[in-house]
């Protein structure tokens, strides 16, 4: 029996981040959505038995095609975000087995879209739909030990996220569906991203109530379905160390307002910048003039 799902690829229409934190990742406010570009994961086998005699799990991830396929050969197996989430799945259910994925990979790697996340997330769905072990809760304890994005990408939708990613609040969101994705190939080290942005480890209270203003500015722009209002209220923290160090990736931005978007912004710490349109026509005309250009130029839209 073979299972499959959608692992859809994530955007951020805001990231802001805060302190240093002691385990080394920093505090963050995000608003994360869900976009149709997405992976397919297949659960083409599994098996699950009691431990005994100690541990013996086998996790297979095997190349199902896709516009990245060959990513999924290239990433040695201790690597792979969806073999590291179901041996932890084996391991926390107290199970030993053999479990064999495949995946069709159409979400570009290192691009700020949560690709290796979503389909960790994924993975984690399929075994527990397979064999039932935990709550929806403890699976996103179990996400989180993967990935910061990981916990999101079990839920999907509009959802402002806080801690180091992993503390979801799902938010009702009437934003216009249409989304241009433009990804040019350029790999931006996520480590030195957050070191450029040199944050202390102290979080004040004043900081803590300009976080609650900007939520509720954000949440009232998706609940209005205002782009403007989106725009006025939405930053990335990621964007002026990045731009300075890539100006092809600013320059991606003012090409999305100059080509009609009504909000744009870099995703995660990059590369990946994304345009949200009014009107499909608009940004299919945008599709059109901006794809010859850049390396991967996607209009999607948005999921819940």
């Amino acid at each position: 029996m073979t299972d499959s799902i959608r692992a859809h690829a994530k955007v951020n229409l805001h990231l802001e981040v805060l302190n240093r934190r002691d385990d080394g990742y920093h505090n963050i406010v995000s608003l994360m959505a869900s976009v149709a570009l997405h992976d397919l994961l297949k659960l083409e086998e599994s098996s699950a038995r009691e431990l005994s005699g100690g541990i013996d799990i086998a996790i297979a991830v095997k190349n199902g095609g896709g516009v990245y396929g060959s990513l999924t050969d290239s990433i040695p197996a201790h690597e792979n975000l969806i073999a590291r989430a179901a041996t932890l799945y084996y391991e926390r259910a107290g199970i030993n087995g053999r479990a064999v994925f495949s995946v069709e990979k159409n979400i570009p790697a290192g691009a700020g879209l949560g690709g290796g996340s979503s389909d960790a997330a994924a993975a984690l769905k399929l075994l527990n739909g397979r064999f039932g072990k935990f709550r929806d809760d403890e699976l996103a304890d179990l996400g989180s030990k993967i990935g910061a994005d990981v916990p999101y990408c079990l839920h999907g939708g509009f959802a402002i996220g806080r801690g180091i990613g992993e503390l979801i609040m799902p938010v009702p969101g009437k934003l216009p569906p249409w989304v241009l994705i433009i990804n040019d190939a350029i790999h931006v080290d996520t480590g030195a991203a957050y070191r450029s942005l040199n944050r202390g480890t102290e979080a004040d209270a004043g900081q803590e109530a300009a976080v609650g203003r900007t939520i509720r500015r954000l949440t009232s722009a998706l609940s209005k379905g205002s782009l403007n209002d989106l725009k006025d209220a939405a930053e990335n923290d990621f964007e002026k160390p990045v731009f300075r160090q890539y100006p092809r990736i600013r320059h991606i931005k003012e090409e999305l307002y100059g080509s009609g978007a009504a909000f744009a912004i870099m995703t995660g710490s990059g590369s990946s910048v994304i345009g949200l349109f009014q009107q499909k026509e608009t940004a299919e005309q945008a599709r059109s003039k901006l794809a010859g250009t850049y390396r991967e130029v996607i209009l999607t839209q948005f999921v819940q």
